[in-house]
């Protein structure tokens, strides 16, 4: 299909950009701390109709080491929805002499989802090269047309870490009459120029220098500039749409993705109403639910088409017992609804790095659909894709964040639970018998709750070998470790998890001048210290806190005492707290006691060298050793 003269005629030509794509043009500022410099990032979108949408790229990349291969991003994704019309790329050397082109032909074109997707149209074009030699620049061009218009191509000046930016541009026009949004973020801190002209919107960003990564840092999106934009009458695989607010777009869902799709035969309603036959409490009924559900369906993602947003029918996942997110969602509403519990198809972005939804900006978005179900004045949480979640846990996946909770009369964002520090708990207490001849052998029992309970509850499922690879990492600062019997209590209801390991290591203590140096913290050393930073540009954030306690009875070998205790240490600081005590229960036979709380929070960049200097001597005294030495006859 040719691109219409009038969209021609609207981007006119690219911005002229010199051919001389030698690297010595580039500034020392975009060099400084860099893996890549973007010479140009330009974007032009041009809706024409509530259902057609033209976009047309150029992006010139220099790469100046294999860190900086991910960031070329030469890449086309389509479906029967979205057509490319143009794609090309051309490889220029370190001098700026073009020594590749790579026409639409040979771009590698394959399916774009994974193993886990059983239906799904969507592929992408990629360009596959490998360099010879670095630096090298590409020169990336792309056109494509979609009736989708529900999701305007957002823009980040800012690609990732340690990518400099020479010059950005961005340009949205509407020509159908169609109103829209636009919202701006962080423009002002990075010289964003931005022009608004009614219809067309047009921004643009020159010299951007690379960002470095610092440890506990907020996320890149929350500090650097971007754009998004939103239509409020849209189109979305056949289906037109509309939501100038989280009320109203959650309506639209509800009427035109979720209507219908709820229908189970009456067998299956039956089936559902005998499985909570005894039970009057709504809680216990969702129990047994969404065990029916975990132990007769697996997860299996279907993209195809609107499918790719509308869940497929209650009817269809009882039929076939699969579905994805959307579909296994749905199909838990519908049994619930069967057995008269109410509840809310709910749709997140899901992830260890927690993401909002705007309160100020509806959008269609998110990536992930699960299920709440009120029950007084609680609120349940249901991971309908998972065999093995119990019931209300969202672990580090969908916790604390704003959520789009749908209902018949609209949208309604809603924040998930957010686990205190005290709630990642984790209580460790073992049993030691230390040798003469450095060995040591003992039993560890851990219980977990909260985010510490999804770092472990999935290590049921695994290998023999994946559990003992789990274990020596965990335990990594033991050298020589053998484990023996290892047994797992998962309480689904209490969500705890339980772990009872078994081990020994030779050469756990040393022998030096007829004495013994020994380290009595075996089960639960933190041996992490952040990364020196001269001159912090950012916050200190730690999102998830934590609450370990330890208790060790430690059998000395026979024959030996400690020259001396460790004493008591207490640190007491606005990023947590850290306690440890070594005493002498009775002769031959020590109490080693440890506490450590991690306090989450946002803390400003002033205090990063405190909170590393906690750090650091949290590391120092859970490595310390203590001196034994043989007792007097």
């Amino acid at each position: 299909m040719r691109i219409p003269t009038l969209f021609l005629a609207f981007f006119s030509f690219f911005i002229s950009f010199s051919q001389e794509y030698a690297v010595s043009n580039i500034s020392e500022a975009l060099l400084k701390n860099a893996d890549v410099v973007v010479r140009l990032d330009q974007m032009n979108v041009l809706v024409k109709e509530r259902d057609e949408m033209l976009v047309t790229s150029k992006r010139i990349v220099t790469v100046l080491n294999e860190s900086g291969d991910d960031f070329v991003h030469a890449w086309g994704f389509y479906d029967k929805s979205t057509r490319i019309t143009e794609i090309e790329a051309k490889i220029y050397n370190a001098q700026g002499k073009e020594i590749k082109k790579i026409k639409q032909k040979d771009f590698q074109d394959q399916s774009a989802v994974s193993g886990g997707t059983l239906y799904s149209d969507s592929r992408v074009l990629f360009m596959r090269y490998t360099p010879t030699d670095y630096p090298y620049t590409v020169e990336f061009t792309r056109s494509y047309n979609t009736i989708n218009t529900a999701f305007v191509p957002p823009w980040f000046f800012v690609d990732g870490y340690r990518v400099s930016t020479e010059k950005s541009l961005y340009t949205f026009q509407i020509d159908c009459g169609i109103t829209f949004r636009h919202k701006e973020l962080n423009l002002d801190d990075y010289g964003i120029e931005f022009v608004d002209q009614g219809n067309r919107v047009s921004y643009s960003g020159n010299n951007i220098n690379a960002i470095k990564r610092e440890a506990y840092s907020p996320s890149l999106r929350e500090f650097t500039p971007r754009i998004q934009i939103a239509l409020n009458q849209f189109h979305l695989e056949g289906v037109d749409g509309s939501g100038e607010n989280w009320e109203d777009l959650g309506r639209w869902i509800y009427n035109e993705l979720l209507t219908g799709q709820g229908e189970l035969d009456a067998q299956t309603i039956q089936k559902a109403k005998d499985l909570v036959a005894n039970t009057n409490d709504p809680l216990e009924k969702v129990r047994k639910i969404y065990d029916f559900v975990q132990s007769n369906t697996r997860y299996i993602s279907v993209q195809l088409g609107i499918g790719g947003w509308m869940p497929i029918s209650a009817s269809e996942v009882d039929r076939v017992k699969y579905g994805d997110c959307k579909g296994l969602t749905n199909y838990m509403m519908a049994l619930l609804n069967a057995v008269g519990v109410e509840s809310y198809y709910t749709v997140v972005y899901a992830g260890r790095q927690k993401r909002d939804f705007d309160e100020g900006f509806t959008l269609m978005q998110g990536n992930h659909a699960f299920l709440n179900v009120p029950i007084g004045d609680d609120e349940v949480w249901l991971e309908c894709t998972s065999q093995v979640t119990p019931v209300n846990h969202l672990g580090i996946f969908t916790d604390n964040r704003n959520v789009l909770k749908v209902t018949p009369t609209g949208g309604e964002l809603v924040r998930t639970k957010a686990y205190s520090d005290e709630e990642n708990y984790q209580l460790t207490k073992a049993e030691y018998f230390a040798k003469a001849d450095g060995l040591i052998e003992g039993k560890v029992e851990i219980l977990s709750t909260g985010t510490q309970y999804n770092q472990k509850f999935r290590n049921l499922q695994k290998t023999e070998l994946e559990r003992e690879k789990f274990y020596k990492d965990y335990w990594g600062y033991i050298n020589n470790l053998s484990l023996g019997k290892i047994d797992f209590t998962n309480d689904k209801r209490t969500i705890e998890f339980k772990e009872i390991v078994e081990f020994s290591a030779d050469a756990y203590l040393s022998s030096v001048d007829g004495k013994l140096m020994f380290a009595p913290n075996i089960g639960n050393r933190n041996l992490h210290v952040p990364e020196k930073i001269r001159s912090r540009k950012r916050d200190l954030l730690i999102s998830r806190g934590y609450l370990d306690e330890d208790e060790f009875l430690i059998h000395l070998p026979d024959g030996y005492e400690p020259e001396s205790l460790l004493g008591t240490t207490k640190l007491d600081t606005k990023f947590g707290l850290y306690e440890i005590e070594l005493s002498e229960k009775q002769t031959g036979i020590l109490l080693y006691k440890r506490k450590l709380l991690i306090k989450s929070g946002r803390y400003s960049k002033e205090d990063y060298k405190a909170f590393r200097d906690f750090r650091r001597q949290i590391a120092r005294h859970d490595n310390s050793r203590i001196i034994l030495t043989k007792t007097k006859p």
